[in-house]
């Protein structure tokens, strides 16, 4: 066989980047191009694509690779949505929980999504919601305890200026119903399917989490979590956002949505 035809070994390929967590498509390529001398374009492409068809590697985002671990233990690949919430967001949660026992709120924080990205955004934001006949006293209450960190339904502009100059700011806001959420501890958080929802349909807000960041976001976190599209899109549409959110899938990332969402609306 011609030495511009001789691939790379899946095994040596393995241990050669065997501690890095995520590959870049790049390095894979500066790879292939030491071992196969004149390997055209197309030919790295066609290995590419043999390694994710024999899954050694998949992909997790734009141009980015996670190798498969073969052992047999590490089959299932997802898993459920648990993170691991800060003590911080905690205690905020349960005090203003204890403050409003009749309200609902929910609280969740930005640092979860920080493992899905590439470019690290600087502050963790502290997001609280509460039903809209609490939600400005759900603000004046925090603002008592945190001054100068807290903002009521702040625009870009607030965020840009204001919010994001903040080590951990507070931004309140209304509680939309009917929202996939849990309870860890006695305490009310987010599925992931809110957060997902709500960072692509609040451009106003999570304006630092568009472009390439979310589509990074979306395609790493269904990789690694369960996602339900019929609570992601169900959400979607109580935000007047499941025909967009549905055309941002399809056409800018490669989820391979499974269930037939026609009528999730």
């Amino acid at each position: 066989m011609p030495k511009s035809e001789q691939q790379p070994h899946d095994l040596e390929i393995r241990e050669v980047f065997s501690g890095s967590r995520l590959v870049d498509k790049s390095a894979l390529r500066k790879y292939y191009r030491q071992h196969v001398q004149d390997g055209t374009e197309q030919a790295f492409r066609r290995y590419l694509y043999g390694l994710e068809k024999r899954q050694v590697v998949f992909r997790v985002g734009s141009g980015g690779y996670v190798f498969h671990d073969p052992s047999p233990r590490q089959v299932t690949k997802k898993r459920r949505f648990l993170p691991n919430w800060s003590q911080e967001l905690m205690d905020l949660n349960k005090t203003v929980q204890e403050a409003f026992p009749y309200l609902q709120v929910l609280a969740w924080e930005t640092r979860v999504l920080h493992d899905f990205m590439v470019l690290q955004p600087g502050p963790n934001l502290f997001i609280v919601e509460a039903e809209k006949e609490g939600c400005e006293s759900v603000f004046h209450n925090l603002s008592q305890q945190n001054p100068g960190k807290v903002f009521l339904n702040p625009d870009r502009l607030t965020m840009e200026r204001y919010a994001l100059r903040q080590t951990e700011p507070i931004l309140v806001s209304r509680l939309i119903t009917q929202l996939p959420w849990q309870t860890i501890h006695g305490l009310a958080y987010p599925k992931l399917e809110k957060i997902l929802v709500d960072i692509f349909a609040d451009k106003e807000k999570f304006y630092f989490f568009q472009g390439k960041e979310l589509v990074r976001i979306f395609e790493n976190a269904f990789a690694a979590y369960w996602v339900s599209e019929k609570t992601l899109f169900r959400y979607a549409g109580r935000r007047k956002a499941s025909g967009k959110l549905r055309h941002f899938i399809s056409a800018q990332t490669r989820i391979e949505l499974s269930s037939n969402l026609e009528n999730a609306k």
